[in-house]
């Protein structure tokens, strides 16, 4: 091979090895972010208090009064009334994490959301706000009334997971990630058996990916700062903000992991022996000895 197209296979394959390193990165922290219900449920809570939803969780509730037999102007009245108080804005957010679980709720069953024991601790706050709308109503009403709530229907019969272990998303992110992976694999031997000194080679390719990884690390740290640098006062800011900061400790390991092996790799190269019979360079100036 001449030296000019050994020159160009070595960049190429270092260009595609930073792109699959760039692909393996986001893939493998999205889906841990998607698998994590759990902490996806807790990031998305604040959701709860954003008017997307409070309105939409008002319709709902004016829909289930009217069909109790309250007038629509005095439901949608005490409606508004009620998801601007802080007991029913702690439900919604208890209704959110509600919402995640059964979306990933395994099988193609249909997936719903029983509100009555989510909204029963804000009985209270919902009896207040139907009275101020005009209907003097007591807890036990109003606990008929909630006993009689339709479930909210996440997902319909035959549909897939949209997060969790089980769900196309993640198992796409999981597909990206194993793809990624290979090209990293493929791209780096070729770079280093394309390359004079191999361990240095080696050595190179891991230094990049540990300062990806790492810089992938300070984005998402960045990237919540800026999301939400005010702390909690945009609900939807607040929830992005704290999906941008989940799993960032993924990509920092790893990248710690990479450092580590560069590392290695290194102190092998410095204490390897120079291989026997190897000629030494002569000093300049010397003469050579004559038997």
């Amino acid at each position: 091979m001449s030296a000019n197209f050994l020159r160009f296979l070595r960049s190429s394959s270092a260009w595609m090895f930073g792109l699959a390193t760039t692909v393996l990165l986001i893939s493998f922290w999205g889906r841990a972010v998607v698998v994590d219900t759990d902490s996806l449920s807790d990031n998305l809570r604040p959701l709860g208090q954003s008017e997307e939803v409070s309105g939409r969780f008002a319709d709902w509730m004016t829909s289930q009064m009217v069909e109790a037999g309250l007038p629509e102007s005095e439901a949608a009245s005490a409606a508004e009334l009620a998801v601007v108080t802080p007991e029913v804005e702690s439900v919604m957010g208890d209704l959110v994490a509600g919402v995640v679980e059964a979306a990933a709720r395994p099988g193609y069953e249909e997936s719903s959301v029983d509100v009555a024991p989510i909204v029963r601790p804000a009985i209270p706050a919902v009896t207040s706000a139907v009275a101020a709308a005009g209907v003097p109503v007591s807890d036990d009403q109003v606990e008929v009334l909630l006993e009689g709530l339709d479930p909210l229907v996440i997902r319909e019969a035959g549909e897939a997971p949209l997060v969790g272990t089980t769900s196309p998303i993640a198992g796409r992110l999981g597909l990206a990630s194993a793809l990624a992976l290979v090209g990293q694999i493929v791209f780096a031997a070729i770079y280093v058996l394309s390359s004079e000194s191999r361990p240095e080679a080696l050595r190179t390719l891991l230094n990049r990916f540990a300062l990806g990884a790492l810089s992938f690390a300070v984005v998402l740290k960045l990237g919540s700062w800026l999301l939400d640098p005010s702390g909690g006062r945009a609900p939807i800011s607040e929830s992005a903000s704290q999906i941008a900061d989940s799993k960032w400790t993924i990509p920092a390991l790893i990248g710690l992991l990479a450092a580590v092996a560069g590392v290695i790799v290194w102190l092998v190269k410095k204490g390897s022996p120079t291989r026997a019979g190897a000629v030494q360079p002569r000093p300049a100036g010397s003469t050579p000895q004559r038997g």
